[in-house]
């Protein structure tokens, strides 16, 4: 499962739903943007995109697919890379939308798809390494430090985001403590506010390019997960309620939209 609904600051009791036009092929979790003329292709959402500066044009971000509504529902097995499942088969042939529309369906493929209300609607979403089910990887400490504020790897995480990024640690005495990354240097993870025990040789963290509060989200090659090996040079404006990195493959976070903008 993708994307899903986690609840509302505006204390409504369900999601908003609406039943609208696929413009593409879309599946059960991935999130959808508008499906506007720059890039259109007849129908009213279409897989989103990651971030970039051509946001103005076609990146309007709706919500996420929560059914499939049309006759074109299958069940697609997961690929390397994607979590599949339910899927809504984009079409344009005449022949299939009469035979949609002769089965009882309205002709056209449609999705359910969940509104991500700016700054209203909360959506959980999992954490992972470019694509899903790629867990994040986890990062040993290779030097002791006794200040609190270095954590040094043989392998660096180059894509994680500075000030944008939070580090974990998951094992040693600093278990169960969060800390926004200052900076990441070669092979050197950076923190300006300390651990409060030494940072020991073992110790082991892990990183995502997400922090509470006001961030940035970009998606996995799916659009169905947030990247969390990400350096946010495009991004979508969110703000951040909950980052759980305590599980390997489970990280996940939950946000609200904060705008209808990218940074790039």
């Amino acid at each position: 499962m993708g994307f899903s609904y986690a609840g509302s600051l505006g204390g409504a009791g369900a999601p908003v739903v609406r039943r609208l036009m696929a413009g593409s092929d879309l599946y059960v979790g991935q999130f959808v943007m508008q499906d506007l003329a720059a890039s259109g292709t007849g129908g009213h959402v279409k897989a989103a995109a990651v971030a970039s500066e051509t946001f103005e044009d076609d990146q309007i971000l709706v919500g996420f697919v929560s059914g499939i509504a049309d006759n074109s529902r299958s069940f697609v097995a997961p690929a390397t890379g994607y979590k599949y499942g339910d899927k809504s088969t984009y079409t344009v042939s005449k022949a299939v939308v009469a035979a949609n529309l002769r089965a009882g369906q309205s002709g056209a493929a449609e999705v359910d798809v969940t509104l991500a209300l700016p700054q209203e609607t909360l959506i959980r979403a999992p954490l992972y390494d470019t694509t899903y089910g790629t867990a994040l990887a986890a990062i040993t400490n290779q030097t002791e430090d006794t200040d609190g504020t270095e954590i040094v790897t043989g392998t660096q995480q180059v894509d994680i985001a500075d000030d944008y990024g939070t580090i974990y640690c998951r094992s040693g005495a600093n278990r169960g403590q969060y800390r926004t990354i200052a900076s990441v240097v070669t092979t050197k993870y950076t923190v300006d506010v300390p651990f409060p025990y030494t940072i020991a040789v073992g110790d082991v963290f892990v990183a995502a390019s997400c922090t509470l509060g006001f961030g940035g989200m970009d998606f996995t090659t799916g659009i169905d997960a947030i990247d969390g090996d990400n350096d946010l040079n495009a991004f979508y404006s969110v703000y951040y309620h909950e980052i759980n990195l305590e599980e390997a493959g489970q990280e996940y976070a939950v946000f609200a939209l904060w705008s209808q903008s990218a940074e790039s």
